[in-house]
């Protein structure tokens, strides 16, 4: 009897391992937290940006796959800017630069207490807005503690960014420049995030963003990624 037994095991074991072996694996999958913003420039139409974030990796698109996109990659600290219609690769890899708010430039970040709205996702939203010069530049509906592993490597993509900005922002004639956007893209690119994860925001010129959608963990395909390696690429000047 206990012979039999033995074998009815042996046999079991086998059969579980010859059905695992039969399972697809799903190698070309990773695992992504998504945001979805949509996004509406003033006097434009509404578009999507679509984040998936890794720990190590960032892709924005607009959800579709053959539309272009940016990949930043946090261990080579470079931006890519993805065309496939020209089938280039622009690369970003710019110094980590010392940027410092200018000694002209009055910036200011205030908490407002008129919000009166559900949670999201556990969390209280909080209405926070950032004035420069004495002039409302942009306002956000944040939602603190969520997805704060993503907005870190998020925040980390827009400050290199900003680096890139700063090394040329003397180039760029003074009649071009405005002070909320300079403190926007250039000074203080994170001062939102660092709050929480922004649920809608708008400017004074009128564009805005507002949070579709966001979740945690999602597995998404790995060739989201990668670069197409018969792209050619450029180096950013």
């Amino acid at each position: 009897m206990r012979r039999a037994l033995m074998k009815l095991v042996l046999s079991i074991l086998r059969l579980s391992i010859l059905l695992l072996a039969s399972l697809p694996v799903m190698a070309s999958d990773q695992l992504a937290d998504v945001l979805v913003y949509s996004v509406h420039e003033a006097g434009g139409e509404a578009v999507v940006s679509r984040l998936l974030i890794t720990p190590t990796m960032l892709r924005i698109d607009q959800g579709k796959q053959d539309d272009d996109y940016i990949l930043y990659d946090k261990r080579a600290e470079t931006i890519y800017s993805v065309t496939p219609d020209e089938q280039s690769i622009l690369v970003i890899h710019p110094d980590r630069a010392k940027r410092q708010i200018p000694g002209d430039m009055k910036l200011s970040i205030e908490q407002l207490s008129d919000v009166n709205a559900p949670n999201v996702g556990g969390s209280k939203p909080e209405h926070w807005r950032m004035t420069v010069n004495g002039e409302i530049c942009q306002e956000a509906i944040l939602a603190p503690g969520l997805m704060s592993r993503s907005l870190v490597l998020y925040g980390d993509y827009l400050t290199l960014l900003a680096n890139q900005h700063f090394v040329s922002l003397d180039a760029i004639p003074v009649e071009y420049r405005a002070p909320c956007e300079d403190a926007v893209h250039v000074f203080v690119p994170t001062v939102f995030l660092d709050k929480g994860l922004p649920i809608r925001k708008w400017d004074k010129g009128g564009n805005q963003e507002r949070l579709v959608e966001f979740s945690s963990n999602q597995s998404v395909s790995a060739d989201y990624f990668v670069l197409p390696a018969d792209y050619q690429q450029v180096p950013s000047r």
